[in-house]
């Protein structure tokens, strides 16, 4: 059995999930939903399909329907993510926790990063290193914070 904490967390990525199907941020959040549930590996083609299964139910639910489905589908998510923390390691459980959490936050809310480029879209701390020269850059929407920089040996000049 989980900590109430964790099972909290659960529940509101179950709500996510029902109230992200059949918005723009569907499909990529529904893809990292498939990711978190494979533990980083390569979303399973079973998951994508239950959750394609969620969004068409969903949508197609009219009225007082709705509600019903709704509910339904959010608990069903709800036992999915705890059914996933639940077979982790005491260890594990919290940084799946916290990652699940961060991805809710998210998407939930409709503020959901995109790129029309490749790039790095990330919802946690990154660490960017510039080696023997060379130049990173990129586009912060957040706290930046910088080391010393580099400062060449007497051979390099």
């Amino acid at each position: 059995m989980l900590p109430e904490a964790l099972s909290n967390i659960a529940a509101e990525a179950g709500v996510a999930v029902v109230e992200t199907a059949g918005t723009s941020h569907w499909t990529l959040f529904g893809e990292q939903v498939a990711c978190w549930l494979a533990r980083g590996g390569q979303a399973e083609p079973a998951d994508l399909a239950r959750l394609a299964e969620t969004e068409t139910a969903l949508c197609s639910a009219v009225d007082s329907s709705s509600r019903v489905a709704a509910a339904r589908h959010a608990m069903v998510w709800q036992g999915r993510f705890t059914a996933v923390l639940e077979q982790l390691s005491a260890d594990e459980r919290q940084p799946a926790a916290a990652q699940l959490q961060c991805l809710v936050r998210n998407h939930a809310t409709g503020a959901a990063p995109t790129s029309s480029a490749p790039g790095v879209i990330a919802g946690e701390n990154v660490r960017l290193l510039a080696d023997r020269g060379s130049l990173v850059v990129g586009v912060a929407n957040g706290d930046v914070h910088f080391t010393s920089p580099f400062r060449p040996g007497p051979a390099q000049g």
